[in-house]
């Protein structure tokens, strides 16, 4: 986490830099050290699907209440990592639109939860 944070500080400060000048440079180092930062987690991601595995053998009906909210966090995230970029390139419309974009994306992952634990309620009502 402190190698990473280190990463994103140093590309920052640069970026800064080269925002004068060069505003498309700046962009694509954020991303480049955003992209960096993902490689360093794919080990974190490896023990998380690990874990999703191992939750689905103990609870068989597991996966159909925590795939809708793993994708709706992988939406989450995207939407707010190409949002902020879109925001750094003064893209402000296209920063309000992927975020609308993703909250009807999330909705419409968790419809199928949602609709469930509605049953489930009701059943107990």
């Amino acid at each position: 986490m402190l190698r990473s944070a280190a990463v994103l500080l140093l590309s920052a400060l640069t970026a800064l830099i080269l925002k004068k000048n060069a505003p498309e440079l700046a962009l694509m180092l954020s991303f480049v050290a955003l992209c960096t930062v993902f490689l360093s987690l794919l080990d974190t991601v490896r023990q998380f699907r690990s874990l999703f595995e191992t939750v689905t053998v103990l609870l068989p009906n597991s996966e159909m209440m925590i795939r809708p909210v793993l994708k709706w966090l992988a939406i989450a995230i995207i939407t707010k990592i190409t949002s902020e970029l879109c925001r750094d390139a003064s893209q402000n419309t296209a920063s309000a639109a992927i975020e609308l974009l993703g909250t009807v994306c999330a909705l419409s992952v968790a419809m199928p939860l949602i609709v469930s634990m509605l049953k489930t309620v009701g059943g107990l009502i």
